[in-house]
């Protein structure tokens, strides 16, 4: 079966197809579904896993962010696990000896705010599109245990973010991704709120 992606789409498809023109919303979500299984397969290697990924707007996200984060303010990614974890090497672990039963283990939520989006890609030279695989990637690493708390911990999953983003210019080469990738920009990530 393998793993999947399971889209929840509050922002409705005329809002997102508007935002990631020149290329329709259904690619974009592809797009995004390839970055998130491919998170997987990178962090977790052949476990077959599910994850859920909501696309909203500003004011539910400002809900969201206020009641999990206690901040008054919309952010462009949030990430809610359902297990625990610890990361070696890059490779995320079970904490405990949950093992997460039979099938497919289900990661949890993440929810990207399209709104913040927009924004994000206003400071710079790429695309919505190509934002949303950013979020999409660095919300399923928080799925999976990484941080970027500390050093140590933010190097591991840049690299691994660096990683994903190279498969996905192999592999999607008629994005047009722009020279280099998303994660050379100094600190965005990291200061973005995620």
């Amino acid at each position: 079966m393998g793993s999947s992606v399971t889209f929840h789409d509050k922002v409705g498809h005329d809002r997102l197809a508007a935002a990631v023109e020149p290329m329709d919303g259904e690619t974009a979500l592809d797009l995004v579904s390839a970055a998130v299984l491919e998170t997987i397969v990178a962090a977790l290697d052949s476990r077959e896993a599910e994850v859920e990924l909501t696309l909203c707007g500003d004011p539910e996200m400002t809900r969201l962010n206020f009641d999990h984060m206690g901040e008054r303010e919309p952010t462009d990614v949030l990430s809610f696990p359902l297990h625990e974890w610890t990361v070696e090497r890059g490779h995320s672990h079970f904490a405990d000896d949950d093992g997460g039963g039979f099938g497919p283990l289900v990661l949890g939520d993440v929810v990207i705010d399209l709104d913040q989006a927009v924004r994000q890609v206003a400071e710079g030279d790429w695309t919505v599109a190509e934002e949303l695989v950013l979020l999409a990637v660095h919300g399923t690493l928080h799925l999976l245990g990484h941080d970027h708390d500390e050093a140590d911990g933010e190097a591991a999953m840049r690299d691994i973010e660096r990683q994903v983003m190279s498969v996905m210019h192999r592999r999607h080469r008629g994005v047009g991704w722009k020279p280099g990738s998303l994660f050379d920009r100094a600190g965005h990530a990291v200061g973005s709120g995620a």
